[in-house]
């Protein structure tokens, strides 16, 4: 097998284009991508476009580009994509995530089963079609419960209910935002109490190991929009290795290999229990958060080394912390800008503040939409108490402007 590695979707530039620089620094990319290549260009050997939907257009595109080369893995950074992922390397005979782990990540009621098999402490959950079977869950489990749809990704229409009435409502918004996934159910799941974490890992021949750990901050009650993170050593030493142990079992649970991956737990009362595992990048920024938390590590080192099955061999240690808030609008907008206050600008600790949606483009909040960010702010700090309250300060100091949606200004 040769130094290539075949890329399957690249994401979006402000969120993505971190990792294909680094993985292109390590091996020759080959990239298969939905839309137009142009930002990727200076990373990639070759390129081909195909209908990401439409998987035998993706196999036989993928057959084309690597006609004649030897390619050392297939990986992907993109929720949607896993499964094909598996399916493209399996097809050329190029290792990938294993099919049956890819599907496992995929579907959150085969990771609870697969979680309760092998003893991973988890949440009491139910997959239901119906409104009737969601209250009859909800009864069984003990309110509060979580509603969320089974196969989304990144909380988009999760929702808390405390009662009976509020269930039917978090019931719709799931079933809403489930439409047109690969699995239209829902799941009523145990409400997990403590504050919730992610932990990134590398997996190679059973070797689970953790490169990066975030704190998620949520916000838009009762709904779980993930509005910021803080990244690098949040943990102290006897949580952090409980969290090690619960998210080394999870990943073994299910699986997964020649990945990285994308735990997310919560630090209950009883120990961390696992929310779920994603075969794939953290997003938000996360694993980017990482790397300027620990100088000399790079994620796409880090994804090139597993998918041609090698071990990155680097220990990473945290030299501070870094935060990420999400600008979002004050009301549901026309977006016109982000202005930054001059005070805040010139803060030695603010890192970055972006706008990453066009101008004009229609930006609500939730319910009516998740994740409508108009862009970040990334800051420094000692602690986590100090990074929180310098977060706070960038989601005020950086305003989101723009006219009003006609339903809003009327």
């Amino acid at each position: 097998m040769g130094d290539t590695v075949l890329v399957i979707g690249s994401g979006y530039q402000e969120f993505r284009q971190y990792v294909l620089r680094g993985l292109a620094e390590r091996c020759e990319v080959l990239l298969l991508n939905g839309g137009p290549v142009d930002w990727q260009l200076p990373y990639v050997a070759a390129h081909v476009v195909a209908d990401l939907d439409d998987a035998d257009a993706v196999s036989a595109a993928a057959a084309a580009l690597t006609a004649g080369r030897s390619v050392g893995g297939v990986v992907t950074w993109e929720e949607r994509l896993l499964e094909l992922s598996a399916r493209v390397g399996a097809e050329l005979g190029a290792p990938a995530i294993p099919p049956l782990a890819a599907a496992a990540c995929r579907d959150k009621a085969v990771q609870r089963l697969a979680f309760a098999h092998d003893g991973v402490p988890s949440a009491r959950y139910a997959p239901v079609s119906a409104l009737e079977e969601a209250r009859r869950a909800a009864r069984e489990i003990g309110f509060p419960v979580v509603v969320k749809p089974l196969s989304r990704a990144a909380s988009v229409g999760v929702r808390v209910a405390a009662s009976a009435r509020e269930l039917d409502a978090a019931f719709a918004s799931a079933v809403h935002a489930a439409a047109g996934s690969r699995d239209e159910r829902v799941l009523v799941e145990e409400y997990l109490d403590g504050e919730e974490i992610s932990v990134d890992c590398w997996v190679l021949d059973g070797k689970v190991v953790p490169y990066a750990t975030a704190l998620k901050r949520t916000g838009f009650a009762p709904y779980f929009e993930e509005v910021g993170h803080v990244a690098g050593d949040v943990l102290d030493d006897a949580t952090a290795a409980a969290v090690h142990d619960v998210v080394v079992r999870a990943n073994h649970a299910l699986g997964v290999d020649r990945c990285v991956t994308h735990t997310e737990l919560r630090l209950t009362s009883r120990g961390p229990r696992v929310v779920e595992v994603n075969g794939r990048l953290g997003g938000d920024l996360i694993p980017w958060l990482a790397q300027l938390a620990c100088p000399g590590l790079s994620v796409g080192e880090i994804v090139g080394s597993v998918t041609l099955g090698r071990s990155p061999g680097s220990v990473w240690r945290p030299r501070q912390l870094v935060g990420i808030r999400f600008l979002y609008p004050p009301c549901d907008l026309v977006l016109e800008d982000v202005e930054v206050d001059r005070n805040l600008a010139t803060e030695p600790w603010v890192h970055a503040v972006h706008m990453v949606r066009e101008r004009g483009t229609v930006l609500r909040l939730p319910p009516r939409e998740f994740l409508g960010r108009a862009g970040y702010a990334v800051v420094v700090g000692p602690d986590v108490p100090t990074v929180d309250k310098r977060l706070a300060a960038a989601a005020s100091g950086a305003m989101v402007l723009g006219k009003p949606t006609p339903e809003v200004a009327g």
